[in-house]
């Protein structure tokens, strides 16, 4: 039972560690809906698994590498598996609307897209973890966040610092949070289009200081950059 119930077990979790399946039926909504919020990776990936030696192929491969990133990168990146079938003239019967929209004729492909447009070539054929990772962070880097992200981020350390306060422990810490919080919940007033005169001068500040570091150019705001 012990090797058996082992292979068992493991084939159960690099089942539930799949990411999720897309087809042309829910492409619109699960893909180019979904890079409006942010980065969405779709691998192509052939729905034959093996060679003509019985050994695991490209698709296969890239399978596995491309399910191992979505732990970390879940929270910044959609990452979705299109299945297809290539016949002798590498047109696909799974998946039609999709390949022929992008272009598809070989198996692993990845494309990206964000605001339902690509933004970089497709890499095709299998890609090892360390350059998948290099790609993903390049691009996490160049590309300006939507307003949706920047917003989840917010919520995400108005909640950090609040629980920070609520402890009840007294320190220098709370200092710290109190200034998180109040900055935060100034951006998300802005965010909402609730500003009130204190955060217009919060807000023109962090601007004042951008603009003279060269990370802004003049007269630009930082929540402009933001895509809608």
């Amino acid at each position: 039972m012990g090797p058996m119930f082992i292979r068992q077990v493991n084939r159960t979790e690099a089942l539930s560690m799949s990411v999720m399946t897309v087809t042309d039926s829910t492409f619109q909504k699960d893909v180019i809906e979904a890079s409006n919020q942010k980065l969405v990776v779709v691998e192509f990936s052939t729905k034959g698994k093996v060679n003509k030696r019985g050994e695991e192929n490209a698709s296969a491969r890239m399978d596995t590498i491309f399910d191992g990133l979505e732990a970390d990168y879940a929270d910044k990146v959609t990452l979705v598996r299109a299945e297809i079938e290539l016949d002798a003239d590498l047109k696909d019967s799974l998946n039609p609307l999709m390949t022929t929209e992008y272009a598809i004729n070989h198996g692993p492909t990845l494309v990206f897209l964000k605001q339902g447009k690509r933004v970089r070539g497709d890499l095709v054929g299998q890609q090892t973890k360390e350059q998948m990772v290099k790609e993903l962070d390049e691009l996490l880097i160049s590309l300006p966040p939507s307003k949706f992200e920047f917003s989840a981020f917010v919520e995400k350390r108005i909640k950090q610092a609040a629980l920070t306060l609520a402890d009840g422990k007294i320190s220098a810490r709370d200092d710290v949070a109190l200034g998180q919080l109040i900055v935060f919940l100034t951006l998300r007033r802005a965010l909402l289009s609730k500003g009130v005169a204190l955060d217009l001068g919060i807000l023109d500040g962090i601007n004042d200081s951008l603009q003279l570091l060269q990370l802004l150019q003049p007269r630009e705001t930082f929540l402009g950059r933001l895509e809608p």
